[in-house]
């Protein structure tokens, strides 16, 4: 027992050292610093145009079904020290409250919904890496819209690490979105790549 103690000790400190590191990094003009794994900081490249387009659409179909005293959020990071990873979603929601931070961070155990857009550059990120980040973090809503495979995919119900439900529909079909939303997400309002 206390030889499992002293690794997680050990691997919190890492952990520790590398939120450090992300806090005093200086990512290059075009691209965005996040902890996805156990490499360490991956740099990913700003977004295209149309990939801002379908963030900004979700953006605006999100928005007058956000729940009272929230907001959609795009460029602060939700840092997840329970697992060592921070991630900065393409979308989500927060209370306005934890939003008006000092800090370039929120817990995840703010967020009410994650979304990410995928695009050619962040295809394994956001189907792969992500899909097992924002469950362990215990996100209660993970919306992936998916140009490159014209679909858009609702993961609920995080438990054990992982998503225990999902609706994928084809762009065009409706997606009912759950409470505190209450809502059917138009996903014809999106482009496909």
């Amino acid at each position: 027992m206390a030889r499992r103690h002293d690794m997680s000790a050990i691997a919190e400190r890492q952990g520790h050292r590398l939120f450090e590191a992300l806090d005093g990094f200086d990512a290059p003009p075009g691209y965005r610093a996040e902890i996805l794994g156990d490499e360490g900081i991956v740099m990913s490249p700003t977004p295209s145009g149309l990939h801002r387009h379908n963030v900004w659409r979700l953006d605006e179909l999100l928005h007058p079904n956000l729940p009272p005293r929230t907001r959609t959020e795009g460029r602060l990071e939700v840092r997840m020290f329970g697992i060592g990873r921070s991630v900065i979603p393409d979308l989500f929601v927060a209370p306005v409250e934890v939003l008006a931070t000092p800090e370039h961070w929120v817990p995840p155990e703010e967020v009410l919904l994650a979304a990410e857009v995928v695009s050619p550059g962040s295809k394994e990120h956001d189907r792969s890496r992500k899909l097992g980040i924002y469950p362990a973090a215990a996100i209660p809503l993970y919306l992936l819209i998916d140009p490159l495979r014209r679909a858009a995919t609702l993961y609920t119900t995080p438990e054990g690490g992982e998503y225990r439900e999902s609706e994928t529909v084809a762009f065009g079909k409706p997606l009912d979105i759950p409470e505190p939303f209450g809502f059917t997400l138009d996903t014809g309002a999106f482009r496909a790549c």
